[in-house]
């Protein structure tokens, strides 16, 4: 038997559009590829980039890969590794970067980026680093 969409009841036809939409709905939030060579994680509509390395910790916002103002929030990393917990403050440094220098990451640690906005709304990412 032969599938016919046209002939087919109007809720598969419905299911068929529904489908061929899919892909524009996956990327409709902008690019998932790091733009700073960190690690990348969604929360809600923001992208965090979270970028180590022997200076610090960098963190990048956009939204639709279009800058979030860091000024906007108050932030602070939390790592844990081998059973201890650290916390560092995030201070807005850029347009869209806060920075915690100094900040070591330790190999193979859980690193939450907490952020809160001037609402006080909260936003969270986590990070297992390599």
């Amino acid at each position: 038997m032969k599938f016919d969409l046209f002939r087919a009841p109007l809720s598969s036809g419905a299911i068929a559009l529904a489908l061929a939409a899919l892909p524009a709905a996956v990327f409709a939030h902008g690019s998932m590829k790091p733009q700073h060579g960190g690690l990348v994680q969604m929360s809600g509509e923001t992208m965090i980039e979270l970028v180590t390395g022997p200076r610090g910790a960098d963190v990048y916002l956009t939204e639709e890969d279009e800058p979030v103002a860091a000024a906007g929030y108050t932030a602070k990393l939390i790592q844990t590794a081998g059973g201890a917990k650290t916390e560092a403050a995030l201070k807005p440094v850029g347009a869209n970067r806060l920075s915690a220098v100094g900040f070591k990451a330790t190999r193979g640690a859980k690193i939450v980026v907490a952020l809160t906005d001037r609402n006080g709304a909260k936003v969270f990412a986590t990070f297992q680093t390599k």
